[in-house]
């Protein structure tokens, strides 16, 4: 975490507005008592923990907040939200600032989890469910390793663990959420 010295201490609460404006989350509730991150599993691959998350948002520092991959590596897994002591959704936090980033254009440091995390939705909206090997497949492709994972794949498709054609069930309830959300949003 980035240290402050009292020259530089100057709180901007524009962004801790605008997160609880669209999460319907305070912020300010959170007293930094690291329960959050300290049942994190994503927390190894972050730059910054979810305790230093919430305080770059509290003390209005954007960059730190937006930039780094924390929103990125988080896999919503509600661990954070359910040991706060403040009640506080922390998942839906971290969400809103991922929605956030992806609205102004920042240019964070994702290590392609920004192309994962829209070859996922876009894999969800048409078959319905997920489906690995599509999802592995075309991140390998748009990242210019298309056979990078093919062996163990192959592997895994033999033991029966993943399957080679998608489980479309019906894809269709799936695709009017997605059309009503986008609707909703504009």
């Amino acid at each position: 975490m980035k240290v402050i010295g009292r020259e530089e201490t100057k709180i901007d609460s524009t962004l801790a507005e605008e997160v609880a404006r669209r999460s319907g989350e305070n912020v300010f509730l959170c007293y930094q008592c690291r329960k959050c991150a300290s049942g994190c599993p994503s927390r190894a691959f972050m730059d910054s923990t979810p305790t230093e998350l919430m305080r770059y948002i509290q003390l209005g520092m954007a960059d730190e907040a937006m930039k780094g991959n924390t929103a990125w590596f988080c896999v919503s897994c509600q661990t954070c939200s359910a040991r706060c002591p403040q009640d506080i959704d922390i998942a839906h936090v971290i969400d809103t600032l991922r929605i956030i980033v992806q609205e102004k254009k920042i240019k964070a440091e994702t290590n392609n989890m920004r192309l994962f995390n829209r070859i996922w939705m876009i894999v969800m909206k048409y078959v319905g469910r997920m489906y690995e090997a599509g999802l592995v497949g075309a991140l390998n492709l748009f990242t210019g390793k298309p056979f990078k994972d093919m062996a163990l794949g192959m592997k895994m498709i033999r033991k029966g663990k993943i399957k080679m054609i998608p489980p479309i069930r019906n894809p269709f309830p799936t695709m009017k959420m997605f059309a009503r959300a986008k609707r909703l949003k504009k």
